[in-house]
Formats: structure tokens, C-alpha cells, sequence
């Protein structure tokens, strides 16, 4: 285990730059939550960076936390005129140990690796993009992001990502291999866990089978597969379909809340209590994503006891055996197929299964270890030039 504040160590000052709960609450948002978080429990100090346009929900005492004006367009965050100078000019004052980004934080994050270099911080990147299906349209669109990405990523120390298959596919590209850690999304299963939902209770009583998803609603995510399997499926009237979230589809999703009693709709989960509530409500996971990189909120809804049904792009390898596969080929079939064929005890002992996977392997403590250990590899390599640090 990596020294931290927690065993007696100078807590580390670490410059996160993330995304902000408000506006958007997605995968992204999720991953600085609990990474920060994390880090404050183990006892280091973190000065929190958002772009202001994402919300003010912030993971740190609003005195470290840091709002940039950006512009955004769709998925894309730009920095406004002026922020270069007044971020070296903080980094600069600060001199933090350690600076992570998580990206995209803006459009000038390859330069923010430079920048933190020039005051002598560790650099270290989180590369979330995900990769897509082998031989789609969406792979080519991605591969060319990644291409576009690894050429400004050579300032930072180490690149982490989430499997094996992302660090190969990253290093195709032209990111040294030696320079990318694989280090899984991870959950707090103490947070996370089974237990009584208010959702269930005021809005689900008397249901048979819920299946739920939340997230974005994008046609990447399967959402429109997901709603058409759900409608030929031929689960009776009380089952519930229960979805949360924003997105291109979100009209699409209000169209069907409106026409059919059983699909309820959420919108946006911003608070974390809501996540946690959402999940106890749900028996069956459904994820039919073409392009994953590992899903928070498929860890989640492990963690909560939800059986899952997944494509391999999904994460359908991190079940490990517990999980559904939905074929890629034939999705809105395949999700009919599956939620017709898991009756609520099956639901149940899938998910008690998918529970014991993500306190085995995917616990937020075990993520925190081996991030502390990046983080020490890199400010010894900072003070030692040269000399290559195992983390």
C-alpha cells in the first residue's frame, strides 16, 4: 500500500481537474466524485478544477474548489481567452505535488500536462474515451479521437485507463506502452449496497421485474434498442422499465414515459443519494452500449445487487460469469430475450452474484491504493530524472 496523510505522511497536494456535478451528471462526473472523495478520506489535500458550465455540485469544500469559464459544444469543452495564463499563474502559486486530469477537462488539456511540468508537479491523466466495436463506424470515429488525443498527452508521466485491451488500443496510437496503467473504475460497496429504495416504494410498488438504466441517452449507449426490446418483450403489466439520465434521447424517453404506465422516467440523478436510491430500486441492469470504456454505472449496480444484462463492449468480462450477454448484432432481440427469460428470482441470484464480484475485485479502497502508488512514482521520477519508478 502507497503511503497517504491517513498513515502519518504529508498529506499530497493534488490539483484534480474534473467534472462538476449540476448540468451534466454522467460517467465523468461519477469518476471525480469518487476519486476525490477518496483521496480526502485518505487525508490529502485536493484543489478541485471544473469548467463552471458543468454545475456547482463539487466533491471538496468550495474554498479548493476552482470554476473556469469555458464554452461547450455537445461534447467538446473550450477554454475561454485568458486561460492559459491565469492556470500557469495557479499552478504557479500552488505548486501542487501532483496534477490528474481527467479528460476531456477542456480542449487545452495536453497543455495543462506541460504547464504543470514547467512548476515541477507529477503529471498523470485519466483517459476515459472509450473504443468501440471492432469493424463499426464508431471505431474508426474513436480511433481517430485517440489518434488525435496521444499526440497531446506526452507530458504527462503516466496515462491511465481502465483494461488491458484500451492500453493496447492507446499505444497503437502512439502513447508508450510503459507509460499507460491499467487501473479499473471502481465503487464503494459500503455506499453502494442493498437495501430499501424510496423510488421503489413511492413509484414501484406492486412491480414484478424492474429493469433499469441510467446514464446518457445516446444512441451509443443502446437506448433505443433498450426501449424497443423492452416494448416486445412480453413481460406483463407489472413490470417497469425505470431510466434516468439526459442526452439526445431524452425526448424520445419522455415520448414512451408518456404513452406506456410502465416505463418511468427520472431525468437527470444529481445527487449522490439519488444513485444510490435509483440502484436499490432496480432488479436488472440493462447496458446494450456499442462503446464502454468500464462503466461506473455498471460497478454500481453490481455493487447494489443488480443482475446485468451487457454487450462485451459493456463490460460483460467484468461480471465474470454472473452477467447476460446481449448479442451486438441483433440487440433490441436480445434484449426482448433476456428480460423475458429472467423471472425476479433470477434477477435476484444474479445479483447477489454480481454483488460478491464488485466487493472481490472492484472496491473503491483497492482503485485508491494503486493511485497513491502512481502518484509516488511520478514525484519520485519528477525528483529524480531519469530514474523510472515501478508504481
Amino acid at each position: 500500500m502507497a503511503p497517504s496523510a491517513a498513515d502519518g505522511a504529508r498529506a499530497l497536494r493534488v490539483a484534480f481537474l474534473g467534472q462538476a456535478v449540476g448540468r451534466r451528471a454522467d460517467g465523468l462526473t461519477s469518476y471525480s466524485e469518487q476519486v476525490v472523495s477518496g483521496l480526502l478520506r485518505r487525508g490529502e489535500e485536493v484543489y478541485f478544477h471544473h469548467a463552471r458550465g458543468d454545475g456547482s455540485q463539487v466533491p471538496v469544500d468550495p474554498r479548493h474548489a476552482v470554476a473556469w469559464p469555458t464554452l461547450r459544444f455537445k461534447t467538446v469543452t473550450i477554454p475561454l481567452p485568458g486561460f492559459r495564463t491565469r492556470m500557469q499563474g495557479w499552478l504557479a502559486a500552488h505548486r501542487p505535488d501532483v496534477t490528474h486530469c481527467s479528460l476531456s477537462f477542456t480542449l487545452d488539456d495536453g497543455w495543462v500536462g506541460a504547464a504543470a511540468e514547467r512548476v515541477g508537479s507529477a503529471r498523470v491523466v485519466t483517459f476515459h474515451l472509450p473504443f468501440g466495436q471492432v469493424g463499426t463506424g464508431r471505431a474508426l470515429v474513436m480511433r481517430e479521437l485517440h489518434r488525435f488525443w496521444a499526440r497531446r498527452l506526452s507530458r504527462y508521466q503516466r496515462v491511465i485507463v481502465f483494461t488491458e485491451e484500451h492500453r493496447h488500443r492507446l499505444a497503437e496510437v502512439g502513447v508508450e506502452l510503459g507509460r499507460i496503467e491499467v487501473l479499473p473504475n471502481a465503487v464503494d460497496t459500503d455506499r453502494f449496497c442493498p437495501g430499501p429504495s424510496r423510488v421503489r416504494a413511492e413509484r414501484l410498488a406492486g412491480s414484478s421485474l424492474v429493469v433499469g438504466f441510467a446514464g446518457r441517452l445516446d444512441p451509443e449507449k443502446g437506448v433505443r434498442e433498450l426501449l424497443t426490446g423492452f416494448e416486445r418483450a412480453r413481460l406483463g403489466p407489472s413490470a417497469r422499465l425505470l431510466l434516468a439520465g439526459r442526452g439526445a434521447l431524452e425526448g424520445k424517453v419522455r415520448q414512451l414515459a408518456e404513452r406506456d404506465p410502465r416505463v418511468v422516467y427520472l431525468g437527470q440523478l444529481g445527487h449522490l443519494r439519488d444513485r444510490v436510491d435509483f440502484w436499490r430500486a432496480v432488479d436488472l441492469f440493462c447496458l446494450p452500449s456499442s462503446a464502454e470504456g468500464l462503466s461506473i454505472s455498471l460497478l454500481e449496480a453490481m455493487a447494489s445487487g443488480c443482475a446485468v444484462a451487457v454487450t462485451p463492449a459493456g463490460g460483460l468480462p467484468v461480471v465474470a460469469g454472473g452477467g447476460l450477454e446481449l448479442d451486438p448484432s441483433r440487440l433490441a432481440d436480445a434484449v426482448a430475450e433476456q428480460l423475458q427469460e429472467t423471472s425476479p428470482g433470477r434477477a435476484r441470484e444474479l445479483g447477489a452474484r454480481a454483488r460478491e464480484e464488485a466487493v472481490r475485485h472492484h472496491g473503491i479502497d483497492r482503485m485508491l491504493d494503486r493511485l497513491l502508488a502512481i502518484y509516488g512514482s511520478c514525484i519520485n521520477e519528477q525528483d529524480h530524472p531519469g530514474e523510472r519508478t515501478p508504481s
